[in-house]
């Protein structure tokens, strides 16, 4: 048998003192006052703890409150937060994941907590985010392409819709069209070469004039605006205007559109910010960069 060779605690020493007295009297024996006690049996010792987690249910209520509870909008956050904070709850934001979390039982200055009760903001993405910035970057044939700016034309503000709707339904009436060239003019804009064949006529030669920009306004999160409140400021309402290049490429007669996002990162970067803001100004206090432990 290999001997023990941990270091002997104070506590130690206290249950092996009730251990034997437990076997002394053959009845049991209160190791901590109300909660533990060392008993014997047939096998020598069993240590009861009647302070432990196997019990909890037998309580009238919790010892500590604990579990971490998800909202998806501000103001269920600050809701919940104004009931169960003090003032050593700590707060953070993970920018990258859109995420608040409120630690409501945060260490003190004086000493630690157990930080098991928190409050977490997830914030969703609107379905028009998700659209523009899943095609942005990736080209797209001219079917893929109209089909986008017609679901999503409520969005785009320059050029007017009803020149881009033109723009869309002229580019899934040239699908059998094959291009030539791209040329662009001194306005910005492109001009595409093209051919065309039809049953009446050998073919035509054309061009088909298209936008070299365009700029769409959007809500990249999925947030309730509250309405603002009898005599203070409206909040800043949670829609961006981002500009977007166009860019066009003809490979073997087929023709791809492809447009580029003007740094969209930084879009959802600012608004996630302006919701750390908002909750900042309401709760009167810093929400810290970063994740808790």
């Amino acid at each position: 048998m290999i001997p023990d060779t941990s270091p002997r605690t104070e506590n130690d020493a206290v249950i092996e003192v009730a251990q034997e007295a437990a076997r002394a009297q053959a009845a049991p024996v209160e190791v901590e006052i109300g909660k533990m006690y060392a008993f014997p049996t047939d096998e020598g010792f069993d240590l009861l703890d009647l302070d432990g987690p196997q019990w909890d249910e037998r309580r009238p209520a919790p010892r500590l409150k604990e579990g971490t509870v998800v909202v998806r909008d501000v103001e269920s956050f600050l809701s919940y937060h104004r009931k169960h904070a003090d003032p050593s709850t700590e707060m953070f934001v993970d920018i990258d994941r859109r995420t608040i979390t409120a630690v409501l039982d945060a260490h003190t200055a004086d000493g630690p907590r157990w930080g098991k009760h928190r409050l977490v903001l997830s914030i969703p993405l609107t379905a028009a985010w998700l659209a523009w910035t899943g095609h942005d970057r990736k080209p797209l044939n001219q079917e893929t392409f109209a089909n986008l700016v017609e679901d999503r034309l409520a969005e785009i503000i320059d050029p007017d819709s009803a020149t881009m709707l033109e723009v869309a339904q002229t580019f899934q009436a040239k699908t059998s069209a094959s291009f030539n060239s791209v040329t662009t003019l001194s306005n910005g804009s492109r001009s595409l070469a093209y051919e065309e064949t039809t049953t009446a006529s050998a073919g035509g030669k054309q061009n088909l004039p298209v936008p070299g920009k365009f700029t769409i306004q959007v809500r990249p999160l999925d947030l309730f605006d509250p309405p603002p409140v009898e005599g203070q400021e409206a909040d800043k309402p949670l829609v961006w205007k981002i500009p977007a290049r166009l860019r066009y490429k003809v490979r073997g007669g087929d023709l791809t559109i492809t447009y580029l996002l003007d740094d969209p990162a930084a879009v959802l970067k600012e608004a996630v910010l302006t919701v750390v803001g908002r909750i900042e100004g309401e709760l009167e206090k810093v929400v810290m960069r970063g994740t808790p432990a």
